[in-house]
């Protein structure tokens, strides 16, 4: 049983909107403890930083399910 161009597709279209969100959320909790940092407020950088590490992982997939997606035989 194989699923059909168009829901995979629809698969992979919701798998890298969802990558893309949490990496940019990665992005932004990195960004708010550099903040955080700069205004000596080391204790809320730490924590942002150690919650924004589990979002790391985020930032590698949508670029190889973008690739995939454009592929002639994934769009037809």
């Amino acid at each position: 049983m194989t699923i059909s161009k168009a829901y995979q597709r629809d698969i992979l279209g919701l798998a890298f909107i969802i990558s893309s969100v949490l990496a940019t959320l990665y992005i932004l909790l990195d960004i708010s403890a550099l903040f955080a940092y700069l205004n000596h407020e080391e204790k809320i950088a730490s924590i942002f930083i150690h919650e924004s590490i589990y979002f790391l992982i985020f930032l590698i997939p949508p670029y190889f399910i973008a690739k995939y997606m454009n592929q002639k035989d994934t769009i037809k």
